[in-house]
Parts: structure tokens; C-alpha cells; sequence
């Protein structure tokens, strides 16, 4: 008769069992990218609620917080974007230079009158940014020399978004007699009509987590009199809030009787006050699992904004643009939200 022979102690069997109950009890974070309501869930119960039957659902769980938030902002590897150097450029602020982390970056900044700082792939951009932006006793003080040594590549970052998308590095050979680039120009926007224009756009400092800041901005031009830069009001320090409020402001300054376009970069916010937002107030403001919405009290005061324009013969109408890309009005929204969130708190 062959006798079995027992696994020995620690061999396969006992540690695969061992890592399969550790995984199994591993905090999980459902993050919804496409669904009812992109947001970060904390069991898969609250997540199918929001995917399913819906159209192109997206959705993934990990196991940090961060990433989850990450991958909802649009990120798909969020751990190789964490990996990835960063160079902060600190042109203009307590203590200029560059710095590798925001930790560091953020008390050279807070509470300076114009700042002027972003985040960068390479050192080299950076020195190129703080070269353009700083004096020229700074820059000696930086040992940064005043003459650049390579084109600026523009490859940058805002650096107080809580999660940024890769951009492919800029080729290192030389151009052959390549022109100075020129500084990025105010745009010429053509307005169908009488349509008014206005970017808004929201940031927080640390979002979805304790001690955040946020801010929005809504830019109508260049040296526009209504451009603004606010904090956003209340305990919830969310981006998502502040983009949703960013619209509301817009919403509240421009002319009743004026047709309006609103252009952002959060799909979310135009989706809840054009498709979702109707379906929720005809629901009760109730989701889908019979919960409540979040952001129910700007999102319903955006639609009786938008009631109100309609009742007045005014359209209202929504554009979205990729954030952080070639949209100079986006650009000014995102500056002027980044400066809003460094305000100090508004009840």
C-alpha cells in the first residue's frame, strides 16, 4: 500500500491558502470610470448599482484608495503614473526652485500673490519654466543660466490636480534650425451670434481626502471684469462639487436673456445637469439603488438655473474639451479654480 504524503509546513498548500485568505480580506475600492455616478464605492454591491444595465460601463476595484480616485479621473495604469518622475517648477513663490513631490511644492506657494508654478516630465522643462517665468536674480540664485538650452517642449502639468494623464515626452535630437516658439496667444473665439462663451472648471487640493481645499474659476475672456476665482463654500472639499459649482456661478452671472455655451472638461457635471440631473428630480432625486444623489443641492439650483433661462427665451447649451490640452479658455478656468482653492475657507 503507498502511504500520501503530507505537504510539508509552509509548502504550497499552506501558503497559497495563507495568500488567498489575505487577498480575501484585503480592503477593496470599486472605482466606476463610466456609469450612473463615476465615483469611488466601498463594496461591489454599491458599484453594480451604478453599472449595471448601463450603456459601456467601466469599472475596476483596487486595493489604494488613490488609485481607484485615479482611475475614475481617466487614469488606466494609475500605479505607472505615481512611478513616474516629477519636476515642479516654482518660479514664483516662498522659495523658488524645483522640488520632486507636491508635499513640498504646496507651502512654497499657499498664500502668495500670483504664483506662478507647474509640474513638469523632465528637470529641463522645469529650469526652461522657471527661466521664463522667474527674474533673472532668481535664476542665478537657482544657478539656472539665463540663455536656454533647449526649446521649451511644453509638457507640463498643473500641479494641484489630484491625478494628471500621461504625456509623451518630446523627442531628445536637436531641430535643425527650428524658430523660437512663440508665447502661447489669447485666442480669437468666434461666438455663433449672440451665444456668450465661458469656461468654468473646478480643483482640489488633496481631493477625497481630510484637510482637502477646492476652488473653481469660470473664465468669460481675457481681462474680463466677471472672470472669478472662488473658494468653493461649505465642508465638502470635493473636485466634483466644485466643477458643478463653477457652472452655477456661470450660470448666475451671465445675462438671462443671452444664449450660453458652457465649456468644461468634467463629463460628469455636464452629464448631471443635461442627462442624469431631469431623470433624478423626476425620480425624487433618488439613484437608481433608491439612495440619494450626491450633489443633489447644486445640481437641482443649476437646473432651475437653466429653467429659468429656458422660461426666458435663452438657450443654455454644454460643450466638453479634454482637460489640460490645447483649450487656452480651459487653461485660464483650471488657473483661476487652482487660485480659488488656496482662498481661505467660506462657510
Amino acid at each position: 500500500m503507498v502511504k500520501k504524503r503530507n505537504a510539508p509546513s509552509g509548502g504550497f498548500g499552506a501558503g497559497s491558502s495563507s495568500k488567498m485568505r489575505k487577498t480575501a480580506n484585503a480592503t477593496k475600492f470599486y472605482a466606476v470610470q463610466k456609469g450612473r455616478e463615476p465615483g469611488v464605492y466601498s463594496n461591489y454591491d454599491e458599484c453594480q448599482a451604478q453599472t449595471t444595465g448601463f450603456p459601456g460601463a467601466k469599472f475596476k476595484s483596487f486595493l489604494t484608495r488613490e488609485d481607484a480616485q485615479a482611475y475614475v479621473a481617466g487614469h488606466e495604469n494609475p500605479s505607472a503614473d505615481r512611478d513616474r518622475p516629477k519636476f515642479y517648477a516654482v518660479a514664483v513663490g516662498h522659495v523658488p526652485g524645483i522640488y520632486h513631490t507636491w508635499d513640498e511644492t504646496q507651502p512654497q506657494v499657499t498664500e502668495v500673490a500670483g504664483p506662478k508654478h507647474k509640474r513638469f516630465n523632465t528637470q529641463a522643462d522645469a529650469e526652461d519654466f522657471i527661466r521664463q517665468n522667474a527674474s533673472p536674480e532668481t535664476c542665478r540664485s537657482l544657478g539656472i543660466s539665463l540663455e536656454k538650452t533647449q526649446e521649451y517642449t511644453g509638457a507640463a502639468f498643473e500641479p494641484v490636480e489630484a491625478f494628471t494623464k500621461k504625456v509623451k515626452a518630446e523627442p531628445t535630437r536637436r531641430p535643425k534650425a527650428a524658430p523660437k516658439a512663440a508665447p502661447r496667444a489669447e485666442p480669437h473665439h468666434e461666438n455663433n451670434g449672440n451665444v456668450l462663451t465661458i469656461w468654468t472648471d473646478g480643483s482640489s487640493l488633496a481631493n477625497g481626502q481630510a484637510g482637502s481645499r477646492a476652488g473653481l474659476g469660470v473664465y468669460f475672456g481675457p481681462n474680463d471684469e466677471r472672470n472669478l476665482a472662488e473658494r468653493l463654500p461649505g465642508e465638502l472639499q470635493t473636485n466634483q462639487r466644485a466643477e458643478l459649482m463653477a457652472i452655477l456661478r456661470a450660470l448666475e452671472i451671465a445675462p438671462s436673456t443671452q444664449d450660453v455655451e458652457i465649456v468644461s472638461d468634467s463629463q460628469y457635471s455636464i452629464k448631471c445637469v443635461t442627462q442624469w440631473g431631469p431623470g433624478w428630480e423626476r425620480n425624487g432625486w433618488k439613484n437608481a439603488a433608491g439612495g440619494p444623489i450626491k450633489n443633489q443641492d447644486i445640481v437641482s439650483s443649476v437646473l432651475a438655473r437653466i429653467k429659468a433661462r429656458d422660461a426666458a427665451g435663452s438657450k443654455t447649451s454644454f460643450q466638453w474639451v479634454k482637460g489640460h490640452a490645447s483649450d487656452f479658455g480651459n487653461h485660464r478656468a483650471d488657473d483661476l479654480a487652482n487660485e480659488g482653492a488656496r482662498k481661505p475657507p467660506v462657510p
